[in-house]
């Protein structure tokens, strides 16, 4: 399997990181997040995705 490495390619694959990784921290700023978070502290993913929000 061949990759294409054109800048239009590479540009696009960039762009489209970017914006799930906003969709992904509103969900993990979203009310049903901070009712996980706060019924569930000593799950492991729970406490993975609280570091990575830096709270």
């Amino acid at each position: 399997m061949k990759i294409d490495m054109s800048p239009g390619a590479v540009s696009l694959r960039l762009r489209q990181a970017a914006q799930l990784r906003r969709a992904c921290l509103s969900l993990a700023k979203s009310a049903p997040s901070l009712k996980i978070r706060k019924e569930h502290p000593s799950n492991k993913a729970v406490q993975r995705t609280t570091r990575a929000l830096g709270h």
